[in-house]
């Protein structure tokens, strides 16, 4: 068993399923899924535990249809799940006890500026030892930056709060 845990953030099909959103799917959501993917896979090889954060909006598209986890993910039946309606993961306080013994929490998903950002710092706070994967979050188009440019920045910003960056190639 590894002493590593992946939360897999807000992978849900309120943010993909453009039969669901229009043109609020995603931009590069296929990209996001592969490497989210990825990341599982690795966990489930080493043993890692996986936990899937679900974000819900009783008046958004992670309501509903969109509640539910991109089926492309596949989640395992013994895989724990959260439900939050903030964006830190850590807002639900039954997380915590999922994490007791474990020396590393690594961190995938959605939304990079918002829960993937908001749970890095929730958990450094807490005393977690926090890491996120860099090329396994992303985020939309903000603010005259591609979402891309976005997700960079926030790499950068977690990077200098201290906490780790590690890519898909690292794992």
């Amino acid at each position: 068993m590894s002493p590593d845990v992946l939360l897999v953030i807000d992978t849900q099909r309120g943010a993909f399923d453009a039969s669901l959103v229009g043109e609020w799917a995603m931009p590069d959501g296929d990209a996001l899924i592969a490497a989210c993917q990825q990341a599982v896979a690795w966990a489930r090889r080493t043993g890692a535990a996986v936990i899937w954060v679900q974000h819900h909006e009783a008046d958004g598209p992670m309501n509903g249809e969109g509640f539910a986890i991109d089926p492309r993910l596949a989640p395992a039946a013994s895989e724990p799940r959260i439900l939050k309606t903030e964006p830190s993961s850590f807002s639900n306080t039954a997380l915590a006890p999922l994490l007791a013994g474990k020396s590393r929490v690594l961190l995938a998903g959605l939304q990079s500026d918002c829960c993937v950002r908001a749970t890095a710092l929730a958990g450094q706070a807490a005393g977690f030892s926090v890491a996120v994967i860099a090329d396994a979050h992303h985020t939309w188009p903000s603010e005259g930056r591609t979402a891309t440019q976005v997700r960079d920045a926030i790499n950068t910003e977690l990077a200098a709060a201290g906490i780790p960056l590690l890519s898909l190639a690292d794992l």
